[in-house]
């Protein structure tokens, strides 16, 4: 993360930036990104699964399943329990037509 902020980038891609990380050294790293979004001069793209972590740096919410952005809306608009209700409501779609395939067998 430091080499990537030191090297001023146009665009800072953050692929779970949080994982495997202690409260405390998650913190400091949500601060960090809230610096960089605050200084206007770079794009901030953070994949991330933990939907509290997102709300709290995020301008903008998309979620992409299969390739495709199925859920674009501004972090205003949205919450983590509307972004938790979709994700749950995908699992149990899934396992709902695995249970059909298999019952078909």
């Amino acid at each position: 993360m430091a080499r990537s902020v030191f090297s001023n980038p146009k665009i800072l891609l953050l692929d779970e930036p949080l994982a495997a990380m202690g409260v405390k050294e998650g913190s400091l790293i949500l601060d960090l990104i809230v610096q960089l979004k605050q200084r206007g001069d770079i794009a901030i793209i953070i994949i991330a699964h933990n939907y509290g972590q997102v709300m709290e740096v995020s301008d903008r919410v998309n979620m992409i399943q299969d390739g495709k952005i199925t859920f674009d809306k501004l972090a205003s608009e949205t919450s983590a329990d509307e972004l938790t209700e979709m994700v749950v409501a995908e699992y149990r779609k899934a396992l709902q037509e695995r249970r059909r395939g298999t019952a078909a067998s």
